[in-house]
């Protein structure tokens, strides 16, 4: 399937752009909602604990004024009788503060939890509405995946960046159990026939790899990759790493590509297809993606009420595109894109931006800054 403008050229992302606009401002209209619901909690409860802390403060005040009075009062006296109802007024006025001490301190603890818990189920909304935009991958973003076999399942992480943010998913793939002949076909490496690699016989043995389990892939956008195989009993170890046509293999640590007996044995193109395999795999092959947390400058952007930069540096990247859809459309008015599919047959889909930027404005001024950057505006 390809994606181009209306006059097709092909779009810089090969992605369907008219849905992942429509997925942007669906979310958006949805999470601003609950983000300044969040900013109105916290600061309905920092305001509460600020009253409810200078009420202590005053309580503590109260007290050692009260006390510094008793004591003066009683500081000439020698009689036993004024010496122990001053020590009772005094362990009176210590008591009853410390009760109230409590009672506020009390107040205080049960605004903060009230206040967490119900800041965290938005935030918790929040996330998982987030998922439509950011799972689908953020246009520009450098990516790196970590995959490894984890209590018998086939499973990994997605971290990406991009312009100083910064986001996270779990990601379970297709198989729970990945052999190599499932990733890539049969295959087989050259090794010294005796395994004390230090003691190496002149004879050369061809070991098939073909059903040892995938046990990790790591790659990233700059094209590194690695992937590490055993058998089923652990005893033999594999591991192709390098990046683009530069690969190197190891049996255990040994380097079969320093080699030079071994190198020749090699086939080089093969290795280098099982690594775009292993790339291939690990972006496509997914059963499920879970967006687990998003980063502005290091931080929690849903904790800090990051949400709406987030969705501004996202918006920036399909802003350029939004341009171009209108410079190359022929209806300038309308976000066009072309979908050609496999068997050749074309289709084209639109937005308005009449309809972009309405369902914007009705957000209020965050939407109203988005549909500028999207270059919607009326």
């Amino acid at each position: 399937m390809k994606y181009t403008y209306q006059d097709s050229t092909e779009l810089p992302y090969q992605r369907d752009f008219v849905q992942d606009m429509k997925n942007l401002i669906e979310v958006t209209t949805k999470v601003i909602p609950l983000e300044n619901s969040a900013i109105e909690m916290n600061d309905e409860e920092k305001s509460e604990t600020i009253l409810l802390k200078n009420r202590l403060y005053d309580l503590d005040k109260f007290e050692a004024d009260l006390k510094k009075f008793i004591e003066d009062a009683s500081k000439d006296a020698d009689a036993n009788e004024i010496l122990e109802f001053r020590n009772t007024v005094i362990d009176s006025c210590v008591a009853s503060a410390a009760k109230s001490r409590e009672t506020l301190n009390q107040e205080i603890e049960r605004s903060q939890k009230v206040s967490t818990r119900e800041v965290g189920r938005l935030e918790s909304q929040m996330l998982s509405l987030l998922s439509l935009i950011f799972e689908a991958g953020v246009y520009g973003a450098k990516k790196s995946y970590s995959a490894s076999m984890i209590d018998n399942v086939f499973r990994g992480t997605l971290k990406a960046s991009i312009d100083g943010m910064d986001y996270e998913s779990n990601i379970i793939f297709a198989n729970d159990v990945l052999t190599v002949k499932g990733l890539y076909k049969e295959l087989s490496l050259p090794t010294w026939a005796k395994a004390g690699l230090l003691q190496k016989d002149d004879k050369v043995k061809s070991v098939d790899v073909s059903d040892f389990i995938i046990k990790s892939i790591n790659y990233n956008n700059s094209g590194d990759m690695e992937c590490i195989f055993e058998n089923k009993k652990s005893e033999r170890k594999f591991k192709i790493t390098g990046n683009n046509f530069d690969y190197r293999v190891y049996d255990e640590d040994y380097d079969i590509t320093g080699d030079d007996e071994l190198s020749k044995l090699l086939n080089k193109g093969e290795i280098s297809e099982f690594a775009d395999e292993a790339k291939t795999y690990v972006q496509e092959y997914i059963k499920s993606q879970t967006l687990t947390r998003v980063l502005i400058d290091g931080k929690d952007a849903i904790r800090n009420n990051e949400v709406f930069d987030c969705l501004k540096l996202i918006a920036q990247q399909y802003g350029d595109i939004v341009k171009e859809c209108l410079e190359r459309g022929y209806v300038k008015s309308e976000i066009t894109i072309k979908i050609e599919q496999i068997d050749g047959t074309r289709t084209e889909k639109y937005v308005s931006k009449n309809e972009v930027f309405n369902q914007l404005a009705e957000i209020g001024s965050e939407g109203l800054e988005l549909a500028g950057i999207l270059g919607v505006e009326e």
